[in-house]
């Protein structure tokens, strides 16, 4: 029986746990990364917001790289306030957080692991002149800092990495799309979509967007059909590497 192909377009840091999920359920992991994190560096205003963090009610970690990047910041620069509350938006973020820090954060969704998750928390409620810090990377989106800000919140931001294009060989990602080899493929942003397009080689631009898509929001299904994807498109309930395993196995590509 032939193994089925998934491409993970995960940073390569971040891809050994769901690389080996795969495998070991005999399915083969073609690891093509569309994104690579590096620190940021900070600025003068991120200097005197470490040194000022007890005048912060709430920090938010907006992914496990924010969380990862940012304690290091963090720890690096000052010391955390005992009772400045910490949220993470996801459960991976929540458990690396718990790892660095030896604590769990004190907000989390119950479900709906995204910036609305968060939003509905009970946390996120009240609201209304609390000093929150977004630690996040370059870019993203706004919804979560102008929800706050509507609530009556005031929102800073410290950016502790960069999401950056790598610079890939796309010799292997050519040879499995002209074998039309990939079931389906992995896709964690809509970062690093956009950049899967670009970094595509043209001559087989029609075979990627005839391949199925594993996302982990719905938000990202709008952003996979603007940019012409016409095969299947399903979300995975999270962004575990549990759930994409499960949402894979589920929609029979493993």
């Amino acid at each position: 029986m032939t193994k089925k192909t998934i491409m993970i377009t995960r940073p390569a840091h971040q891809a050994g746990a769901l690389t080996q999920a795969i495998t070991s359920v005999g399915g083969e992991a073609f690891l093509f990364p569309t994104l690579a994190i590096l620190p940021a560096e900070l600025t003068t205003e991120n200097k005197e917001q470490l040194q000022n963090l007890n005048q912060y009610d709430f920090i938010i970690f907006i992914s496990p790289n924010a969380v990862e990047y940012g304690l290091k910041q963090l720890q690096a620069n000052t010391t955390l306030p005992a009772d400045t509350l910490l949220a993470t938006i996801g459960q991976g973020s929540a458990k690396i957080l718990t790892e660095m820090l030896g604590k769990q954060p004190d907000v989390v969704p119950k479900e709906n692991f995204n910036s609305d998750g968060l939003l509905a928390t009970q946390a996120m409620q009240n609201v209304a002149n609390k000093r929150i810090l977004i630690i996040r990377g370059n870019g993203g989106r706004e919804h979560l800092k102008n929800t706050l800000e509507q609530r009556g919140a005031r929102v800073d931001y410290l950016t502790a990495y960069q999401r950056i294009k790598p610079a890939s060989d796309t010799t292997d990602l050519e040879q499995y799309l002209q074998n039309n080899q990939i079931a389906a493929i992995v896709i964690t942003s809509g970062t690093s979509l956009k950049n899967l397009l670009e970094m595509t080689p043209a001559n087989v631009t029609a075979k990627l967007l005839n391949v199925p898509l594993l996302l982990i929001n719905k938000r990202l299904i709008n952003i996979a059909k603007e940019a012409g994807f016409s095969s299947d498109l399903h979300v995975a309930p999270e962004a575990s590497d549990e759930a994409i395993l499960d949402s894979l196995k589920e929609h029979q590509y493993l």
